[in-house]
């Protein structure tokens, strides 16, 4: 396939030291249905046989080119980015695989809409065999903006959403190209996808999120990014560095909101990540950080989802009131925890059928207790199941389980959902809320 007019998806695959992984996620892409593309592996300098895998691989398949570089993921997806010939790019990490369909689907859809970007829903997984367990996950919380052509800059929707799956999608090469999307080229895994998702989604057109799932995300990896320890600063860097490529563009007078609310976000989801003796140094830095920036007068904060504004708040109150809010939601987790554990034995109804309840309910499930029914405030959801339960509305839901235990599972709309719940009759001890996406992600799966 020279003529690069015949490649429809050139897709990245960058890799250092994957040996127990890398075999199945290029075998993953070998067997797309979509025959027109291109694989092509940057090794970031591996050493544990990685490389061997590849040359085995590279001779089953000549779609198949191997690039090496320094390790760094900058380094390896710009590379993979400027040698490519395809149409669209995608990109499938090292350690996690696809389904056969994924580029077919997403190649037609994106052609006949005229994307940009094309996102879509995933599954997380962890494990193999009998013990796998898997995790849809919807990026979307509104179910209207799925498979609609947007522009992100005139939907506020799609600008909070976050660095979110920027893997499980495809991207319009030239477009990227044109507006010089390319990776921080920082050492090691840094976060350096953080500035590429935020300047794709701002910079394009056209996009789509697709309610299809069909890229499978490892969350059990020891050696992912995600779960390697990481320089405090790194994430804060990023962001800097974020900002410095907004300016240069002239661009950061129009989206400096978002880019307040991803930040916030993000550094806030940092401090989860980090190991106990690291939280308390790491809880300065931050409210310094955000100090300085709302000091700065730079941000109205006018785009602030609940999380974000309650974080602000405390910035703004002293360094003392961060810190305890930060003690505090781990607390109040590892209170749910306990509460979770006594409810068993009784009627369980997770409030909320989104990500958050499907995680609680395998917790749940993973701890030996039983889910008897979802509710949910969203009507097309009624009267359907959930993998053998029933989702009712919350009236239905609060007569036929009125002495149950009430799950709220959302990590942003939680005070409301209490307050229904309460005007339902619910008793007040009858009601636990679960909102830590991450602790619970961390709980389930294989032991």
């Amino acid at each position: 396939m020279d003529d690069m007019e015949t490649i429809k998806v050139s897709v990245l695959i960058y890799v250092k030291n994957g040996i127990c992984h890398i075999e199945e996620c290029i075998r993953s892409v070998m067997n797309q249905t979509l025959k027109e593309i291109e694989i092509l592996i940057i090794d970031g300098g591996s050493t544990d046989g990685t490389l061997e895998i590849i040359d085995e691989m590279r001779g089953l398949d000549s779609r198949i080119r191997v690039f090496h570089t320094k390790p760094s993921v900058g380094m390896q997806f710009n590379t993979g980015l400027r040698e490519a010939k395809g149409e669209y790019i995608g990109i499938c990490e090292s350690d996690d695989y696809i389904l056969p369909d994924m580029y077919e689907n997403q190649y037609k859809t994106a052609k006949e809409s005229r994307l940009d970007i094309l996102k879509a829903n995933f599954n997380r997984f962890c494990g193999a065999g009998e013990r796998k367990v898997i995790l849809p996950f919807n990026i979307l919380e509104d179910h209207s903006f799925y498979n609609q052509v947007i522009c992100p800059r005139d939907h506020d929707y799609m600008l909070k959403m976050g660095v979110i799956s920027y893997w499980s999608g495809i991207y319009r090469r030239e477009f990227l190209l044109e507006h010089h999307i390319f990776m921080n080229e920082t050492r090691g895994a840094a976060y350096q996808d953080t500035s590429f998702a935020f300047l794709s989604l701002f910079q394009a057109d056209r996009v789509m999120v697709q309610k299809e799932a069909y890229y499978c995300y490892r969350w059990d990896n020891p050696n992912s990014s995600v779960n390697a320890p990481q320089k405090m600063t790194t994430l804060m860097e990023e962001y800097r560095e974020l900002k410095k490529r907004l300016e240069r563009e002239k661009i950061f007078a129009l989206c400096k909101e978002y880019y307040f609310c991803w930040k916030i976000g993000g550094l806030a989801w940092f401090y989860s990540r980090l190991p106990e003796n690291q939280k308390t140094e790491y809880a300065h830095l931050l409210f310094t950080e955000l100090y300085g920036d709302m000091d700065s007068g730079e941000f109205q904060g006018n785009k602030l989802m609940h999380m974000e504004r309650e974080i602000v708040d405390r910035v703004m109150h002293s360094e003392d009131c961060l810190k305890e809010y930060l003690r505090g939601n781990e607390e109040i987790t590892l209170r749910t925890k306990q509460l979770l554990k006594q409810a068993c034995g009784r009627s369980v109804i997770i409030f909320g059928n989104g990500n958050m309840g499907k995680l609680v309910r395998l917790y749940i499930e993973n701890t030996g207790g039983t889910v008897a029914a979802y509710m949910d405030n969203k009507q097309e959801f009624w009267g359907k199941t959930d993998r053998g339960v029933p989702v009712l509305s919350p009236e239905c839901a609060a007569a036929r389980f009125f002495d149950g235990v009430y799950i709220v599972a959302n990590v942003n709309h939680y005070e409301e959902m209490e307050k229904q719940l309460l005007g339902l009759g619910i008793a007040h001890n009858s009601i636990i809320t679960c909102r830590d996406y991450d602790f619970f992600l961390s709980q389930v799966g294989p032991d």
